[in-house]
């Protein structure tokens, strides 16, 4: 990584570039100490250098140029190596959030001989230094980015090593089983520990299958930190942006007598216990469009029905049936494995909807009185079982890059699994057990690949 020299001391704003009450100035390297003590001066003496910083602790400093005019006051932290989170030395200067101050602090920091870090330096830094690893890095930004409590909580999990730790397992039992290949290779007379192809195979089956539950486990904790997808459906004028008004709260979608107001979807991310649902008011179903654009808006409707985890199907219960409801029920009766709850709306008015819905999970609800909302908001929150919150309290989540690796080691694993059926020789299978080895090494960046690790780091803001 060219753009990024380790032997450098670098220096960053780890804050944002606005005027606040306080400012972080992040600096990292061999020289921070060195660089530090010409500048730092003990507040209450300021003829005094600051020079023999111990780890761990605080000093109240005033910061001075080389002409000696002061720059402001700081509190001044300071870290030693190795156990800092680049395992370099570090200082951390938390200065008054005044532009004018965090460029002048900058820029000394700079003529002392400190350089300003690149995106993602400090990070690269523990990485390089064996602090963390790729896996952890990258939870890292998705901490800093996470917009819900369950995304800061599955980050700090991942960023903690969680799915390293898995990783790390099924590489030893990789390695475990290149030990017995070897020992078949080097000493093949020795009946210490007899080898077969079936106990290759077996060790095989199992990493296949630890590697299937990560991915299938990871799925699970996504759709629950991506927030749970409820698309909201109905024939035009059956209360469906009430519905999706009265879950959020506040009128977020136009309500009016007119038939067709909603003619795209639209979106709202809200928590009900801490848990993140996204909601998708549709247009309104028609057996026939009248215009493309209504159409189109039906289309868009199935689509999101499609992809939504639960579909709430919502019916006018002060009307009689019409062939648009009935057009509705037939759509959703397509859908297999489809979590659906059906919506009588209007329940404070006289029931005419004279429709039997098989084996449907109904519920009876007036937007006006608000009468059923919490038997809504309950079903909605019952959709996430024990099991899940279980499987997100014990397993991690994977993102693309790790995904790909993990979904490439499976069809390595099948290629060992048939050359081990096959009896191909030893030495071809142990070179395709290598390959596993370092396609799963690459997941949490045990083995170096310098492309990915630049394109990682560069999407890290400075001062990280």
């Amino acid at each position: 990584m060219n753009e990024y020299d380790i032997k450098d001391t670098i220096a960053a704003l780890s804050t944002p570039y606005s005027k606040s009450a306080l400012a972080i100035i992040r600096m990292s390297g061999s020289k921070a100490l060195e660089i530090a003590s010409k500048i730092c001066f003990y507040a209450n003496n300021e003829n005094k250098n600051i020079n023999n910083f111990e780890h761990r602790k605080s000093y109240y400093a005033l910061i001075k140029d080389e002409n000696n005019i002061p720059v402001d006051e700081v509190i001044v932290l300071s870290s030693l190596s190795p156990n800092t989170f680049t395992s370099e030395d570090t200082i951390e200067f938390i200065s008054h959030g005044s532009i004018v101050v965090i460029d002048a602090l900058m820029n000394l920091l700079i003529r002392n001989g400190a350089r300003a870090a690149n995106r993602g330096e400090f990070t690269y830094r523990a990485y390089i230094n064996g602090r963390i690893g790729i896996s952890e890095a990258e939870a890292i930004h998705d901490l800093i980015d996470s917009n819900n409590k369950l995304m800061a909580e599955a980050s700090i999990y991942k960023m903690r090593g969680r799915l390293t730790r898995e990783i790390d397992k099924l590489r030893e039992n990789i390695k475990n089983s290149l030990m017995l290949v070897y020992g078949e290779l080097d000493f093949p007379e020795d009946e210490t520990e007899s080898f077969s192809y079936d106990k290759l195979i077996e060790n095989f089956e199992i990493i296949k299958k630890d590697i299937e539950n990560i991915l299938s486990n990871s799925k699970r904790v996504e759709n629950l930190i991506n927030g749970i997808k409820v698309a909201i459906l109905g024939r035009v004028n059956a209360g469906k942006s009430s519905i999706f008004n009265m879950i959020l709260d506040r009128e977020r979608a136009i309500v009016s007598n007119i038939a067709g107001t909603t003619r795209d979807f639209l979106s709202e991310n809200i928590y009900i216990d801490n848990i993140p649902f996204y909601l998708m008011d549709t247009a309104g179903f028609h057996k026939k469009a009248d215009n493309d654009i209504e159409l189109e808006g039906i289309e868009r409707a199935k689509k999101c029905a499609c992809e939504s985890d639960i579909i709430l199907a919502v019916f006018d219960g002060s009307d009689i049936a019409n062939e648009d409801d009935i057009n509705l029920i037939e759509f959703l009766n397509t859908l297999d494995n489809k979590n659906i709850i059906y919506i009588l709306n209007k329940s404070d008015e006289d029931k005419k909807f004279n429709k039997e819905i098989d084996n449907a999970n109904i519920i009876n609800i007036s937007t006006k009185t608000k009468s059923g909302k919490g038997e809504l908001i309950s079903a909605l929150k019952n959709y996430v079982s024990d099991s899940d919150m279980d499987i997100f309290n014990k397993e991690t989540y994977v993102n693309n890059r790790e995904r790909g690796y993990l979904e490439s080691g499976l069809k390595q694993i099948d290629i060992c699994i048939k050359k081990s059926l096959e009896s191909y020789s030893l030495d071809e299978v142990a070179e395709e057990m290598n390959i596993l080895n370092n396609i799963l090494g690459n997941v949490s960046g045990k083995v170096d690949a310098e492309e990915v690790i630049n394109e990682i780091f560069a999407n890290f803001c400075i001062g990280k």
